[in-house]
């Protein structure tokens, strides 16, 4: 990857060796979370021109693997920040909604939010819980409606309609 491809807001775009390398690292790292999932960190082995090891979490690890895997696929991939208190634009960034949409969960008290002055702060680990939540019953939702299209029987429509 070469300077020119990188800005002051950690946007990686790969170039084709970096894809290659990506792909390859990639497959390099799963195999290894396959093979030791109940491991909280991993040392990882810097070779140059002074050998060095760094100790990283697993998340981390895991974090790396995911911006690995898109830029294996030729994907460019920011990485920003978080900070632990959110603005209504960020948590609504955060969760792939309009932030108007957002101003209605918390209306509906659906997120925990405090004031600060006449604006809305939420914490990072509230919007979190609310997404895992969120996903988990939309999952639950999607799995009764196909076990219901499955035990559908056709025949009773046509009955019905005679």
């Amino acid at each position: 990857m070469n300077a020119n491809s990188r800005s002051a807001h950690h946007l990686i775009v790969p170039d084709e060796v970096t894809t290659v390398q990506a792909a390859h690292a990639v497959q390099t790292l799963k195999h290894f979370r396959e093979q030791h999932p109940e491991a909280s960190s991993v040392s990882l082995v810097l070779s140059g021109k002074e050998d060095a090891t760094a100790e990283v979490p697993t998340d981390v690890l895991d974090l790396l693997i995911l911006v690995l895997a898109q830029a294996a696929r030729g994907n460019a991939v920011a990485v920003s920040p978080v900070k632990r208190e959110l603005t209504t634009q960020q948590a609504a960034d955060l969760l792939n909604v309009s932030r108007p949409y957002l101003v209605k969960l918390l209306d509906q008290r659906r997120i925990p939010f405090r004031r600060v002055g006449n604006r809305r702060r939420l914490l990072l680990s509230d919007v979190m819980a609310f997404k895992h939540v969120d996903e988990s019953e939309r999952r639950a939702i999607a799995a009764e409606l196909t076990a219901d299209g499955q035990h559908h029987d056709p025949e009773d429509d046509a009955t019905e309609q005679t």
